[in-house]
């Protein structure tokens, strides 16, 4: 995949979680105690991952998915992607309940509530089955591993450099996130702050709405906040996804956007347009497709045991190559910068 580095502190890295419990050998502490008698064997007969994402709808885990499937198929596992429709909690406990019925080898999620699912992904463990998140994070206890998608450190410093690009490090900003309860937002808007006090003093978040992940969400919440404080924002952050919304938001209220700028983090589907248009100048994000993949292969890693019992060492992720490991965090990638020049290499 193309990838392009961004100015930051430090060297971006990406992470993902790996936690050193295998259906076949013994656990560290981070591995909850059901899980150290080792697999059913009902789990270790499996060959399904069932693959959990936000919401099925949006096209970022259709990406996820077919990264995921791309592995699975060379690893020999079945892919069931199965999630609520919209960005929502309570149908994925439903989702998961459902698909323990089922006795998978492994379940992977991107949480909408890291609390809300932990409990039935704890019960997973307790049956043996392999569990892990992506994307966003679960409770530490509720999972085996995690596959982050870049340093949160190096998303949350693109974020603020690529708006700070257009203002001149300076204006008021309305922030709109995914969900409130998403712990990756949490901890992105968490590093955003003090590296916005510190590099950008004259850059300031007025406000923080959910935005659900959905462009008619964003849409309402932007035209809202806008519709009130047109006069003193300077620009509109979408850290989650939707962000064309925000764009149509700006047009039905006579702002030009290119004016007020929109940027954050995005899906090339959801703005190529706005993008081609001029009316997005750019926007961050990461390879979802590659993120599942070594999410697979993470999981067949654990469930064959060659995952490094000490949390710290490599995973052989096929077309990957060899991903570090530290501190059980797989490191995936880069942050992308899309832009009109490159956008269109990303079809997703």
């Amino acid at each position: 995949m193309w990838r392009t580095s961004f100015r930051r502190r430090g060297t971006l890295v990406a992470a993902s979680v790996v936690a050193t419990c295998t259906l076949v050998t013994a656990c560290s502490t981070n591995t909850p105690k059901a899980a150290e008698g080792g697999s059913s064997s009902g789990a270790s007969a499996s060959k399904t991952i069932v693959l959990v994402p936000k919401q099925t709808s949006d096209p970022f885990f259709t990406a996820a998915e077919s990264g995921a499937k791309e592995a699975a198929k060379a690893l020999g596992y079945t892919i069931d992607y199965v999630g609520p429709t919209t960005a929502d909690a309570a149908g994925q406990v439903t989702t998961l309940e459902s698909a323990l019925q089922q006795k998978p080898a492994a379940i992977t999620i991107a949480p909408n509530d890291p609390d809300a699912v932990a409990p039935v992904l704890k019960k997973a463990m307790d049956q043996g089955v392999v569990v892990s998140s992506f994307n966003a994070d679960a409770a530490k206890d509720a999972r085996q591993f995690f596959v982050s998608q870049a340093s949160d450190e190096g998303i949350a410093d693109a974020i603020v450099d690529t708006m700070a690009e257009q203002t001149n490090g300076e204006g008021t900003f309305l922030l709109v996130t995914s969900t409130a309860t998403a712990a990756n937002q949490k901890t992105w808007l968490a590093m955003m702050r003090p590296y916005i006090a510190q590099k950008y003093p004259k850059m300031k978040i007025a406000q923080v709405i959910p935005g659900n992940d959905d462009p008619a969400t964003v849409l309402q919440v932007t035209s809202s906040y806008l519709s009130a404080h047109k006069s003193d924002t300077t620009g509109v952050w979408v850290i989650g996804g939707g962000m064309s919304g925000a764009v149509k938001a700006q047009q039905q209220l006579g702002i030009d956007p290119k004016k007020m700028p929109v940027a954050g983090l995005c899906i090339p589907s959801d703005v190529r347009a706005d993008v081609h248009a001029g009316l997005i100048k750019n926007c961050v994000l990461w390879s979802p497709a590659d993120t599942a993949y070594a999410d697979i292969y993470a999981i067949d890693a654990m469930i064959k045991g060659t995952y490094p019992s000490t949390g710290t060492g490599t995973l052989d992720a096929g077309k990957l190559g060899t991903l570090k490991i530290k501190d059980n965090v797989v490191e995936v990638g880069d942050p992308i910068t899309f832009t009109d020049a490159n956008i269109d290499q990303y079809q997703f």
